[in-house]
């Protein structure tokens, strides 16, 4: 009998994966959002300017946060099978949130240091969620599954850039190297997976 469950390692690294990134969501939690809430001496001046535009900041996030819970659950197999409903839905879910979060960044950053950064970073962000859009609605799963991963990886830069937040010299980073370091990390969320998708075409010579 031939079976179909992939490889353990598979599922090993998978759950390894998912994981570590949960662990850096309760970093993010811990050492910038809560210390951000209780005013910290550290990100006092970032506190301000996150008032100065908390109305188009909020709903940023809301989305932003949206996107980043709904996203999980359209990689599982499982849910997929049993609730296909549920995982368009979501699914639809996570691509308006994408978009509206995305839309309200550009707004946030226009006319500052920082919009061209946010160009790249919020382009890049929905070009992939588009890509795995269309090619859901077109039937061609297996780029549908990697357009969304290229996505979830660009919606998971949001947490990355903020791990390092708790280092001083970070946070105090000039508008100018912020935008080399957002867009090199938009560019390596989307590089990345392709390089998983071809590691065995990388790694693997046929004789």
């Amino acid at each position: 009998m031939i079976s179909f469950a992939p490889p353990t390692s598979s599922r090993f690294s998978k759950t390894l994966l998912w994981v570590l990134m949960g662990v850096a969501v309760l970093a993010v939690l811990l050492f910038t959002e809560l210390p951000i809430l209780r005013d910290a001496a550290l990100f006092h001046d970032y506190r301000n300017h996150l008032v100065r535009d908390r109305y188009l900041l909020i709903p940023h996030i809301f989305f932003g946060a949206l996107a980043l819970l709904s996203g999980p659950a359209q990689f599982s197999s499982r849910l997929r099978r049993r609730h296909l409903r549920f995982h368009r839905v979501l699914g639809r879910v996570y691509v308006t949130s994408v978009l509206l979060a995305a839309v309200l960044a550009l707004l946030l950053s226009a006319g500052g240091d920082l919009f061209i950064g946010e160009c790249v970073h919020a382009g890049a962000w929905m070009i992939c969620t588009l890509a795995a859009f269309l090619t859901a609605r077109n039937r061609q799963i297996v780029q549908h599954r990697q357009w969304m991963i290229r996505s979830y990886a660009v919606t998971f830069t949001f947490i990355l850039l903020r791990l390092p937040n708790s280092w001083p010299a970070y946070v105090n980073l000039s508008d100018a190297s912020f935008t080399v370091v957002n867009i090199t990390t938009t560019f390596l969320a989307v590089l990345g997976p392709d390089l998983v998708f071809n590691w065995r075409e990388l790694t693997i010579r046929h004789v």
